[in-house]
């Protein structure tokens, strides 16, 4: 009887443990999108603030309107644009941004605009979704 109160206890403290150390890792996992407050109350102005940013030059600016998990490759996207003297040309497509009329999932929106593919050589149609980041309440670029 006593060995068995022994192990419940025990058991008891390893579930502890273990729940306040995964608690400590959802914690690590959500601080960067509660720290996130680049993009504005609809799709449309953090569509404005990132072609504001390319515009300027401001590539770390630009890339802060990706959401977190996705900054990095969004800066490499466009900094291999402006290496190769495309950004330009970019920028006027990303300008004709459309809602799709694809039913978006709640806290989503989804976008398009049309460009130019040189190796097919037509007008071809590229995705953009949004999400609204449930922390700070602001939209970001998905991709």
């Amino acid at each position: 009887m006593l060995w068995a109160l022994i192990d419940s206890f025990y058991q008891a403290w390893q579930g502890y443990k273990w729940q306040k150390q995964t608690d400590k890792f959802q914690n690590a996992l959500e601080q960067p999108y509660k720290e996130d407050t680049y993009g504005g109350k609809t799709p449309e102005e953090t569509w404005g603030m990132f072609l504001d940013a390319l515009k300027k030059g401001d590539i770390d600016l630009a890339s802060k309107y990706y959401d977190v998990a996705h900054q990095e490759k969004g800066k490499e996207l466009i900094l291999k644009l402006k290496q190769e003297n495309k950004l330009d040309d970019w920028i006027k497509e990303l300008e004709g941004l459309k809602k799709s009329s694809r039913e978006a999932l709640e806290g989503e929106a989804n976008y398009y605009y049309d460009y130019f593919d040189e190796e097919f050589k037509r007008i071809l149609s590229a995705p953009v979704v949004f999400y609204l980041n449930p922390y700070t309440k602001v939209w970001k670029i998905i991709y």
